[in-house]
């Protein structure tokens, strides 16, 4: 037997395509689709045929619309006994590329009358097309300008309609005038009504009549033929232009252009999405007015525990008809989504015929995606854009800045909270799911423009997803490192790293590692700021969906898994707030709006979830975080919108002693920053006004306090002995201390000192409290130290300073005052210079300046071989 005999014999070939069947169809790719209807045999096309007839109509409509963008023309024509011959023509024209609806209307006959376009000889070399073109480029722009065509004059229309039917056979010539032309308004001027070349009178007559203005008219429309050949406009932007104009209509007429203008059927489309988007703003304003106002009531609150934190929370929604906004809110968000998905196929069809609806439909993506329906969002985004050259993708070209920009990012953001939600926040299942929801898009145009950002492609994004699926936050970090520069489809793919990281760190104690991954969105600005408080209030709003209708299980769910994710995003989402407060132009408008949310969500969360563990821990680091980055943002609201009592209320329905509601009510945001500033947790800080009020009779009593325990060294569980020491010295401190404010200087360092003198020399007990928790801070090595610090202060900013730093280290020899003069002087990256700037005196001043290095070296404020460097140059 040959080799040949044997190779044949071994060979076995591929098998035969599966039959066809609805659910594999919508997941294959558009190969594999195209094989299995190709090789459907008659009995396998009655079984698909039974299958698609049993679903019901919208499902079957869908199915349609993903086939039209998947199979080739001949097998969407073997549809036809499927879906219909009307429905699959209709979809075509729609939905699926040029290339395909030509061929099929070439199959089908229904190929639309229109001029014929003007080609260079087939076979014609590269090189010779590329010089005929540029020659006939060349003379369209001489030809533009010689004639003033850009001019406005009335007449230009009818001059630009000439030149084209003089050139009629050039098709670069054509498409170069009709850019000019389109640039320079004259294509709006050759269709205005009452006097442009396709203008008719009451009669039904070219107003401007003749062989020569009918050879005009002809001319241009070969002209706008040859352009939309050549991508100049597009079949979308003629649709768009005709739905207010009869000129444009006319043009797309002749052009064979379908769908075109608007209709009964449009403007009802219109009509009833226009008044659910005006319903559901309206509702959103309220509800994002209450939001302002709980935020405002958290901060002036002061710190409370989880469970006060829940119950001010639950007494707030429910008050004085708050229940009934947030409730209309989410009725509102939808009753717009369930219209939305009910008419799809209308408002994306009258999109297609009017700009207005299309502009409707944009702002409409967006809506959808900040009321808890991001996935449907990302769906239609899909359709709209999946299919580049199709007519649907053609009617939002205007609209692809926004639909690739901070749109996209909060539509990706919101559907992967809500496919991590469905699977319970299993993000291993969920992430299948979210490779099928974002797979439309991969054909885009313009999504992965830019390769910068650690994603340069759609298979790139899939990686990303499962490396933080499994716990790497490694390309998360690279997304945050390069967003700004990154393409459409990076910003995006943030958008689901950071809702996704969030979810997987609190699930493997990762928070460290994830606050770390996503800094450099912290540092991006205000985008970086948006999209971190966008993906907070998308995860705010899954739960706040399953909240609502009082599905307690699902909620305890949410509660469970998503939750300690949402503390996670929060505590990013303030780390970012802080970062743009520092900066110059700092906005941090709609991240502390977004914050309402998440305050109530996460309050209700931690209802569920009492105690200390890590879930709870992650939620209540979020609310205090937040409410701290926020402080000085949303203060001042509670004045606009409420007063003192009803605050006083949701504190007493939180069960909040008197005494601490009183002290909060004094002291304000003010709270929230002492509390920080001295480790105590709610429950510690509010033991200790119940203990001493006047510690909080103001803001300016809680400041002072908590300057001389800061001095003292004093935090967290030795507060409060401190605080009842200086009680038991003196009973009236607060006030005291309180009445000291304007003696204390104002340098920080001499501040810090006199406090600690004043503790010494009039509280004995409480400076004995400090002495032991710090001592570091008293004593004679800390006396020198202070001594520097002020001699420092006076002497190191001089023209001369090298010269009188020198000075007082000659004076005074003692090892902890030139040790801290040494580390004063390193740490303003001052040291070497100064060195250098002595090294020229030698004598006194270089012996002290070798012995003060010493003492910085045992002291530990530098090592060693610095030392010996920097005395290696005062010899």
């Amino acid at each position: 037997m040959s080799v040949q005999s044997i190779r044949q014999s071994d060979y076995t070939p591929p098998p035969p395509p599966p039959p066809p069947r609805v659910e594999t169809l919508r997941t294959s790719t558009p190969e594999a689709a195209n094989a299995t209807v190709a090789a459907m045999d008659a009995n396998q096309a009655d079984a698909f045929n039974a299958e698609v007839q049993a679903l019901p109509a919208s499902d079957r409509q869908t199915l349609l619309n993903d086939l039209a963008t998947k199979l080739d023309a001949g097998n969407l024509v073997r549809l036809h006994e499927t879906f219909g011959r009307e429905a699959v023509a209709d979809t075509v024209e729609l939905r699926s590329g040029v290339e395909t609806r030509e061929t099929y209307q070439a199959l089908t006959g229904t190929t639309p009358s229109g001029p014929s376009l003007p080609q260079l000889p087939a076979g014609m070399p590269p090189m010779d097309i590329a010089r005929i073109e540029a020659q006939q480029v060349q003379r369209a722009q001489e030809d533009f300008a010689a004639q003033n065509i850009g001019s406005g004059a009335l007449g230009a229309p009818y001059q630009l309609g000439t030149l084209a039917s003089q050139h009629a056979t050039e098709p670069a010539y054509l498409g170069e005038l009709v850019r000019l032309a389109n640039d320079a308004g004259v294509l709006d001027a050759a269709t205005a009504p009452n006097w442009g070349l396709f203008s008719r009178d009451a009669e039904g007559g070219y107003m401007l009549a003749g062989a020569d203005a009918d050879s005009a008219r002809s001319g241009l429309t070969t002209a706008l033929g040859v352009a939309i050949e050549r991508g100049v406009l597009s079949e979308g932007q003629i649709r768009h232009s005709a739905a207010d104009n009869a000129g444009w209509r006319e043009v797309a007429s002749a052009l064979g252009i379908d769908n075109v203008g608007r209709t009964q059927q449009t403007r009802e489309a219109a009509s009833a999405l226009e008044e659910l988007q005006n319903t559901y703003n309206d509702a959103k304003a309220e509800a994002d007015t209450l939001n302002e106002e709980l935020a405002t009531h958290l901060l002036r609150a002061g710190p409370l525990t989880p469970e006060q934190q829940a119950d001010f929370i639950e007494a707030f929604r429910s008050a004085d008809g708050h229940a009934d906004i947030y409730a209309a809110e989410a009725d509102a968000g939808q009753a717009l989504a369930s219209h939305v998905e009910a008419n799809r196929e209308t408002l994306l069809a009258a999109a297609v015929r009017d700009p207005a609806v299309a502009a409707q439909m944009v702002d409409t993506l967006g809506q959808l995606a900040d009321s808890g329906h991001g996935e449907l969002a990302l769906a239609l985004l899909g359709e709209i854009q999946g299919v580049p050259d199709s007519a649907l993708a053609g009617a939002f070209s205007a609209h692809t800045e926004a639909l690739q920009g901070e749109l996209f990012e909060r539509i990706a953001s919101a559907a992967t909270v809500e496919i991590v939600a469905r699977h319970d926040g299993d993000l291993q299942a969920a992430v299948a799911d979210l490779k099928e929801a974002f797979a439309p898009l991969q054909n885009a145009k313009g999504l992965f423009d830019g390769v910068k950002g650690g994603i340069s492609s759609f298979q790139d994004g899939m990686a990303m997803m499962d490396a933080i699926a499994a716990g790497d936050f490694d390309p998360l970090k690279k997304l945050g490192d390069e967003f700004g520069e990154a393409s459409p489809f990076a910003h995006a793919m943030a958008g689901v790293g950071v809702v996704m990281g969030a979810i997987k760190a609190s699930q493997s104690t990762q928070e460290g590692e994830y606050l770390e991954a996503v800094q450099g969105f912290a540092s991006a600005g205000e985008s970086g700021l948006n999209l971190l408080a966008g993906a907070a209030k998308h995860v705010a709003d899954a739960g706040r969906l399953a909240q609502y209708g009082d599905d307690a299980a699902r909620f305890a769910t949410f509660a469970a898994r998503l939750a300690p994710g949402l503390g996670v995003l929060a505590s990013a989402t303030s780390v970012a707030i802080n970062v743009q407060k520092a900066a110059e132009d700092g906005n941090v408008g709609y991240a502390v709006a977004a914050m309402g949310d998440v305050f109530g969500m996460l309050g209700s969360a931690v209802a569920l979830i009492p105690g200390p563990g890590t879930a709870a821990g992650s939620m209540v680091s979020g609310i205090g975080a937040v409410i701290s980055a926020i402080g000085g943002f949303v203060g001042d609201a509670i004045d606009k919108h409420q007063t003192r009592e009803e605050l006083r209320g949701y504190m007493e329905a939180a069960g909040i002693e008197p005494a601490v509601i009183d002290a909060m009510l004094h002291a304000g945001e003010t709270a929230h920053e002492v509390a920080g500033a001295l480790g105590l947790d709610a429950e510690a800080f509010q033991a200790l006004v119940i203990a001493h009020p006047d510690v909080a009779a103001s803001p300016g009593h809680l400041g002072a306090f908590a300057d001389l325990a800061a001095a003292a060294g004093i935090s967290g569980d030795q507060v409060q002995g401190f605080a009842d020491a200086m009680a038991g010295d003196k009973p009236d401190f607060a006030w005291d201390i309180f009445g000291l404010q304007s003696a204390l200087p104002t340098s920080p360092a001499a501040r810090e000192a006199m406090l600690r003198d004043y503790l010494e020399g009039n509280y004995g007990s409480a400076y004995a409290v400090a002495e032991n928790a710090s001592p570091e801070l008293f004593g004679d090595a800390a006396q020198q130290q202070e001594n520097a610090r002020a001699d420092y202060e006076r002497n190191g900013f001089d023209m001369s300073y090298e010269l009188a730093l020198g000075n007082v280290l000659i004076r005074n020899d003692d090892p902890a005052y030139r040790a801290e003069m040494i580390r004063l002087l390193n740490e303003d990256g001052r040291l070497e210079i100064w060195v250098e700037g002595l090294a020229g005196y030698g004598g006194d001043w270089a012996d002290a300046t070798r012995a003060s290095l010493d003492d910085a070296v045992a002291a530990g404020v530098i090592d060693r071989s610095t030392a010996e460097e920097l005395q290696a140059a005062l010899s």
